[in-house]
Order: structure tokens, then sequence, then C-alpha cells
């Protein structure tokens, strides 16, 4: 008689069985689902809206259809393409420079020694991340206006002849919404990395200085890549949310009539010509449009960070 290989457990066991042979983990994961399913999936029905020249009174399902009218009003508008290239250029930044220093924060407090010290700063770190948007940007106003104290330190120095309203000057919008937001999400950002730290093999370091390797060295050849998967995959989750990474807050709270072609984004643009026209199907053609973009981004990132880390690029 041939002798074939064993089936795989999973095909031995039919799947009704398996599913109660783990319906204690069934139990607890159905509570998540059904959260995911209510507030993810449910809300997809309104997509209908953006086919439609949706009216309150007409409802949903009463509205007339209208095909692809909204997508290619927002795609004939050449303000679309601006607010694009803002939504882009403020969402790279953030993720560039909030990895980067996340990063940067989690090895240094890794190499901090003194145990208080390293708790203090990191709660001082991270506290930021629970300040809302309006007070962080009552905050930068604050500091950067004209009788800011920004501007009073420029001025004691010299470096300055007058007092510059940086609120106002639109090149300087993008830096301005970075580093407020690097401000806010570093050190929180920072938890995740030093999580991942932590679980490194301690006899890697007590190996590496035997061998001689100093501080630098040790960074340099086992945290960072010990920690280079954590790294990427955070990394392919926030260019899967590229189009919504500076967020609405920061954008619509810090920008004003004077900066307005640099500080719009796509959920203030959205709001702008869409909510606040009464408008909802020209929204909701923007919200389909963002989700699939981000779906092609988190795509593309996926099989780039494949490439990269299985193929030893890094």
């Amino acid at each position: 008689m041939e002798n074939r290989p064993p089936l795989p457990a999973s095909r031995k066991t039919p799947f009704a069985k398996r599913i109660w042979n783990q319906r204690i983990l069934v139990l607890m994961a159905l509570p998540f689902f059904l959260w995911m399913v209510v507030f993810n999936y449910r809300p997809l029905v309104g997509w209908v809206m953006a086919f439609e020249n949706y009216k309150p009174r007409t409802g949903m399902f009463g509205s007339p259809w209208v095909g692809f009218k909204w997508f290619q009003e927002f795609l004939g508008d050449k303000r679309f393409y601006e607010v694009l290239r803002n939504t882009f250029a403020m969402s790279f930044l953030n993720i560039f420079f909030g990895t980067v220093c996340a990063i940067l924060l989690a090895v240094f407090l890794n190499e901090v020694r003194s145990r208080h010290f390293k708790k203090t700063v990191q709660t001082v770190s991270y506290l930021p991340h629970f300040i809302s948007w309006v007070v962080v940007s009552n905050i930068f106003y604050t500091f950067l206006s004209s009788e800011g104290l920004l501007n009073h330190v420029l001025l004691s120095l010299g470096l300055t002849k007058e007092a510059v309203s940086f609120m106002s000057k639109e090149n300087s919008f993008w830096g301005i919404v970075t580093v407020a937001q690097v401000w806010k999400d570093m050190g929180w950002n920072a938890i995740l990395y030093l999580a991942a730290i932590t679980a490194i093999d301690p006899q890697l370091y007590e190996a590496a200085r035997l061998d001689g390797i100093t501080r630098w060295g040790k960074i340099r050849y086992i945290t960072i890549p010990c920690i280079l998967p954590t790294i990427v995959m955070l990394l392919v989750l926030n260019i899967g949310n590229l189009l919504n990474s500076t967020g609405f807050d920061p954008s619509y709270l810090m920008g004003n009539d004077m900066t307005i072609n640099y500080s719009q984004n796509l959920a203030v643009y959205a709001y702008t010509y869409g909510i606040e026209l009464g408008r909802y199907s020209m929204s909701t053609a923007l919200s389909i449009f963002n989700s699939v973009f981000s779906l092609l981004l988190v795509c593309t990132a996926n099989l780039l960070s494949r490439k990269v880390v299985e193929g030893g690029i890094l």
C-alpha cells in the first residue's frame, strides 16, 4: 500500500469541532468581532450616498442616483490636488520625523541607568499625548505670535529686527504642524519601541560587552536590527494611514485664511466643501477615495516591507 503523508491537523479535525474545542477563545473574541462589524463594516452601507444626490429629507434610498458625478467633481477641481499635496507633505513629515524621534527617545531611555530619571523623562514625554489639540493649538499660537516668547528671544538676541507672525506665514505651516505633532505623540509612540527593546535577549549585550563593542556599537548592531521588524510593522500601518496621518484637528485649528493654501488637508477639504455646504454625498465620495487609496498604500507598503526585511536590504 502506498504510504501517504499524514494530513495536516486542520484537515483532520472538522471546522465545527475546532470551533467547539476553542469555544472559550471564540466567546472572548466575540464582543470585539461584533464591535468591528457594528462600527467598521455596518457604516459602509452609507457609501451608497456617494453615488446619489443625497438629501436628508428623502433619505439614503430615496435620493436620486447620479453615478460618479461627485467623484468627477472633486477630481476635476484644481483645489483638490493642492489639498492632496498638502496632505501628503504634512503626513510624510509627520511619519518620518515622528518615527525617527520616537526611536531615538526609546533608545535614549533604554541607555539611561538612573531608574528615577528614566521614569520621569518617560512620563513627561508622553503626557502631551493626552492634551487636546485645542490646547496644543493655543499653546503654539501663544508661543509663535508676534508678542510670543519666540519673538522676544529673537529680538533680544538681535536675530531679527521686528516681530514675526509665524502662524500667518504659509511656508512655515508644514514645519509648525510637524513640530506640534512630533512633540505631542513622540513619547507615546516611543513606548512601543521601548517595549520591543526590552524584549531583546540581554545575553546579546553581554556578549558584545565581552567583545569590547562600544555603547554606540551595541545600538547599531544589536538594538536597531532587533527592533527592525517592529519599525517596519508600524511604518506599514502608518503608511496605510497616510492620508489621515495629520488628521482634521491640527490643520483646522492651527490653519487660518492666510495659510489656507498650505494648511488645508483632505479632512478639512471634505468638511469645508462637503459637510458645511450640506453636500453629504461629496464628503462620502471623498471618504471612499481616502479608503481605497489607503488600502492601495497598505498593500504596496506591505510588499515593500517584505522585500526590505526578507531580502536583507537593511
